[in-house]
């Protein structure tokens, strides 16, 4: 093979060559990610209902998001766990669904969301939505790709709002990421006060208020649709997208007069900011967790954020500026130079080791070299 080789010096340099090139071509497309992404077949749901008891949540709550879930395909066993956190603290719940080993997780994982989306109705007033996410183990737990900090002189319910509006759907719609996360931030809700005077003079209870406003999202199955082979199912969804709407909604006195809750109560926007203020040099500030997606490469994600944050500046009001906290590339990009430079001190020592070695340039350049007099240096 060594005798072969050294009569065909071209063949060998171009067999070199090609080598050397689609190593490069291969390095610079292959995706970078400080730990390796693991897709487990097991999905977790997370609710809670703040001010209410384990035994409420579990009996409304848990239980029915629990019936839900077992109908969807590809599901295998579930499990429920539910506790308070505290007193008068929230009461927390955490289902854990274990899947079929060869199920589509991404697709069992949309099933499961439409389930819970009916759901939604029936939930009592205050329930958080239910929240579904991708098992992963703590030790393979993929940290935050970046962090920004959104601040101004605004309350924290106007920047959250702007991040909810004006970030998260740009930064989600980004070639590699995953999920934007807000933290520290406000949530926004209404305030209906009524005149209890007023209620009794008109005979209408204030259970009333309560059932037409839970009444106002309307999520509700009407059946599938056939088309052939294909099925769809027909979802009525109706709910309301200002405080305004509200204004509108009708109230049913016990004379049977309808009223709109405008004429009996005050609907006005309120901020609750569940205890928490979060600041950044004096002013409020709203931070945001930016995830990849699995496989991804975080130098090329992360890049592509950035760029993207850049044209979203121009579009926050004047004094808001989003800030990068953290970027975990960074650290990723100068173990990579690290490596580069290595590789090329080792190449360099190489080629110098052979050229000492062989003292020929030729010999050096082409390794093992032809075959030399007896006299002479061989490989």
């Amino acid at each position: 093979m060594i005798r072969w080789a050294s009569t065909r010096p071209a063949v060998i340099w171009a067999f070199g060559v090609s080598l050397m090139l689609a190593g490069g071509v291969a390095f610079t497309r292959l995706p970078l990610a400080t730990r390796t992404s693991v897709e487990l077949p097991r999905l977790t749901v997370s609710t809670s209902w703040p001010g209410a008891s384990a035994e409420l949540l579990e009996t409304y709550v848990t239980s029915p998001v629990e019936a839900a879930i077992q109908g969807v395909r590809g599901v295998r066993k579930t499990s429920s766990e539910s506790g308070e956190s505290g007193r008068g603290a929230a009461a927390n719940s955490r289902i854990t669904v274990e899947l079929e080993p060869d199920v589509d997780v991404q697709l069992t994982r949309l099933a499961i969301h439409e389930r819970l989306e009916l759901l939604r109705g029936d939930f009592p007033v205050g329930v958080t939505a239910p929240q579904v996410t991708n098992y992963v183990p703590e030790d393979l737990d993929e940290q935050p790709l970046l962090q920004y900090s959104l601040a101004g002189p605004y309350t924290p319910g106007t920047l959250t709002r702007l991040a909810d509006e004006q970030l998260k759907p740009r930064l989600t719609a980004v070639p590699g990421v995953s999920s934007v996360t807000a933290y520290g931030s406000s949530e926004n809700g209404v305030s209906v006060s009524y005149d209890v005077q007023r209620l009794r003079q008109l005979d209408i209870s204030p259970t009333l208020l309560a059932v037409a406003i839970a009444g106002a999202r309307v999520v509700q199955s009407l059946g599938e649709e056939h088309r052939g082979a294909a099925v769809r199912t027909v979802v009525l969804r109706d709910q309301p997208h200002a405080y305004q709407d509200l204004e509108r909604i009708p109230v049913r006195a016990g004379n049977g007069r309808v009223y709109p809750l405008a004429e009996l109560a005050s609907v006005r926007p309120e901020e609750d900011n569940q205890g928490r203020f979060s600041r950044l040099n004096g002013v409020p500030a709203v931070g945001l967790e930016i995830t990849r997606l699995p496989g991804a490469d975080v130098i090329q994600t992360a890049r592509r954020v950035k760029a993207a944050m850049v044209g979203i500046q121009r579009l926050l009001p004047a004094g808001v500026t989003a800030r990068l906290e953290s970027d975990e590339s960074v650290g990723l990009a100068k173990q990579l130079r690290d490596l580069v430079i290595r590789g090329s001190i080792a190449f360099a020592a190489v080629c110098l080791i052979l050229l000492v070695t062989l003292r020929h340039a030729g010999s050096a350049a082409l390794a093992p070299a032809r075959s030399t007099p007896d006299n002479a240096t061989a490989i």
